[in-house]
Parts: C-alpha cells; structure tokens; sequence
C-alpha cells in the first residue's frame, strides 16, 4: 500500500524545484566532506575488539590500558554489543584481558543474553506455530533470524518477536484487537502485548520509506520477496523449533531500509550493523550482488548504502569482495559518528530526550528538527519526512489507530 497521491505535479516533483535541492545538499556535502570526525583512541580500539569478534582481523594483541576497561565495557552495553565484544576479549592473549572487577559483570550480562535468547527462540517457534494453526502463515523479520547468521547465535542481543504476517492490515488489526482491544497500529505493524516475557508486533509489511514513489517501490519488493520467505524455513538453535524468516536476496535490501529507517526515526547502533555485516558475509554470486545493487539504486538507497560500506570496513573489517558499492568515505565518518553518539536505537541521544508530557506538534517539530541534519546527504527522505508524518497522523485517527485513550 502506498500512503497517498503525489502532493503535486507542481509540488516536490517539479523539476527546477528537485534541481535546486539537489544543487543545495550537493554544496552542502562537499563542505561536510572536508570535515572529518575523529574517533578517540579508546574507539578505534572498540572498533578493533569487534573486529577481532567477527573475524575482520586475525587475532592480535590490542594494547588496552586497565583504566580502559570500564570505558570499552560501557560503550559494548550502550551499543547492545556486549556478548560479541566479549567474543574478541576472549580472543586476547591473557595478559591483555580485562581487570576481574570488569570482567565478572560482564560475564554475567552475557550468561543472561543466552538465557533470553533460549527464551525467545522458544517463544517464536511457539508463536509461529500458533499463526499457522491459525490459517495465518508468518515471517520472523531480525531477531531470532538474523541470530541464525552469527558465529554463536546466541550472543546476538535480542528484542522483540516482530513477525510479518500473511494477512492484511484490516485482518491483523481485527485479530489483534480480538484479544487486545484498542491496540496501537502504525503504517507498518500493530502491537500485540499477549506475552509477559517479550513484546510481539504483527507486521502487514516489513518496513516503509517516507518518500512516496519510493516506498510504492519498495512496497511492490516486498510483495515480490514474500512468497519465498514465507517457505524460507530454518531450524533454531538446540531444537528450539522451525521458523521462516526473509531469503537473503531479501536481507540485502531490507536490513538496510531498517538501519535507514531507524536512522530517522529513532537513532541507530552498531547492533543492526552487526546484523547486516553478517548477511553481506552470506554467499552471493555476481548476478545476485548486481541485482541488489539495481535494487538500492531503484530505491535511491545507494547514497545510504555507501555510508554503511565505510562502517562495515571500519568498524567491522568486511573484506571488499563482500562489498556491494565502493565505501563513501565522509558519509560513513558522519554516519559512525552518529552511531556512537546515539547508541542502541538512541537510547542514548540526549538530543532526541523529552518531556512526559509532550505534544503531539512538540514531537512533530522535534523529529523533523533532528532529520534536517541529515538533508545533505539523505535529502529526498527528509524532505518527505514532515509530508509522511502529518500523512500518518491524519490516517492513523480516521481508522482509530491510535491505542486506546491516546492522540499521538
């Protein structure tokens, strides 16, 4: 489903109005380009325990000073990265390992990490299994999956249980509020709180772009991906169960839009980079990695794409042959330095913080504020960020999609 019709043939989509924006961020860009963020010392050695975790570098010896230690051992929980930062402290010789007051806790974290994973695996097979019983049958999107693609599947840090189910808007909305009536519904899922343990959300499509024409696009994408996801079946790990979860032709395009999308929306960590690191280390041939890239292209994504190449390289070592374009290097330096000032989903961006009590207009202004910094490298998405959003608001209360007792 797409949101609406064009705003106008004379709106955004007039020609010298386009080529004046594009003239704009372009000047914009150059300028930002000449202005290279540097990473502290005790980063660019994060970087390099990550790399060491995920095999981007042979094992080798990462001069860390003990008073270092709580530093790198914070910024792996603020990025939800602490089981697979662990993973390269343990590849260290022994007398380079972290002093025990930091290492105990750190343990610790990780031993409840695999617990809840094991949960969670549990939890997905028996909640998939329960929509098929139902006539309904599902896609496990991120989470579980994606674990699937790490070396230990159980040191990914989980979430949610976001499934994208075989049905239509109108009938998950109407299941969901058969058992939880009143129910929050957004563009792209509706919420399903039946668990104590993990928050569920029922999803009519994966994800979204804020640019209308893009988003029909990536829209008709997904329509052409689902049949083979829905039988792309996989088994969890200890006998957990069997789940679907998205081809990785799929997983190419639509962790990237994730990482995008979060970009905008909420702020975005190295854990979702992690995630897409390991599908770019799948097996793909020429023609499959040219498809994508006509994918991206098609979705205006190479320009985002780009940037995240130069993060896979710096923070992760990706070898080039697993590259899909050539890395933008001063796009990828702002796009790192967003990631390790935002954190895990921004929960860490004390620029995104506010007040209980917000308006629904304050959160307007607040978030269309935020995506205006990133006008000169992303500008057809935030330009259509405020249209979209007034969009969903107004179609969100004619459908009575806000949750129960709520405006915004």
């Amino acid at each position: 489903m797409a949101f609406s019709k064009p705003i106008s043939k004379n709106g955004l989509r007039n020609p010298r109005i386009i080529l004046t924006f594009a003239k704009m961020a372009q000047k914009a860009e150059n300028a930002m380009d000449k202005k290279t963020i540097l990473f502290t010392p005790t980063e660019k050695k994060f970087f390099q325990l990550i790399k060491l975790a995920v095999g981007g570098i042979p094992d080798v010896t990462i001069e860390i000073v003990a008073d270092e230690w709580a530093t790198l051992y914070d910024m792996s929980r603020k990025q939800a990265m602490t089981a697979i930062v662990l993973d390269g402290v343990e590849k260290l010789p022994s007398g380079q390992k972290p002093p025990t007051e930091v290492l105990m806790p750190w343990i610790s974290l990780v031993q409840q990490t695999e617990a809840h994973n094991r949960n969670l695996n549990r939890l997905a097979a028996k909640v998939c299994a329960k929509f098929a019983d139902e006539g309904m049958g599902s896609v496990v999107l991120k989470g579980q999956g994606n674990a699937l693609l790490y070396p230990n599947p159980l040191h990914r840090t989980p979430g949610d249980i976001d499934l994208w189910v075989n049905a239509t808007r109108p009938d998950l909305v109407a299941y969901a509020r058969r058992f939880c009536p009143g129910v929050e519904v957004v563009y792209h899922h509706v919420d399903f709180p039946v668990l104590k343990e993990t928050e569920i959300e029922l999803h009519s499509t994966p994800s979204w772009m804020n640019e209308w024409a893009m988003n029909r696009r990536l829209q008709h994408y997904f329509g052409e991906w689902k049949p083979e996801s829905l039988r792309h079946r996989v088994q969890l790990p200890e006998g957990a169960g069997v789940i679907a979860v998205p081809t990785p032709e799929m997983n190419r395009i639509y962790l990237l839009v994730h990482i995008y999308r979060h970009l905008f929306d909420e702020g975005i960590g190295l854990r979702q980079l992690t995630d897409y690191y390991f599908a770019l280390c799948q097996p793909c041939s020429p023609e499959e990695r040219a498809a994508t890239v006509k994918v991206l292209k098609r979705l205006r994504l190479k320009r985002f794409a780009e940037a995240v190449m130069y993060v896979m390289q710096e923070v992760f070592g990706l070898p080039d042959a697993h590259l899909l374009l050539p890395p933008s290097p001063g796009r990828g330096n702002r796009l790192l330095s967003e990631i390790m000032l935002a954190g895990n989903f921004g929960q860490h961006d004390t620029r995104i913080h506010h007040h209980a009590g917000e308006t629904s207009l304050a959160r307007f202004r607040r978030k269309v504020s935020r995506n205006f910094a990133f006008l000169a490298d992303y500008p057809g998405e935030v330009l259509w960020s405020p249209l979209f959003k007034l969009w969903h608001y107004t179609w969100r209360a004619r459908h009575g999609y806000f949750a129960q007792g709520k405006t915004h």
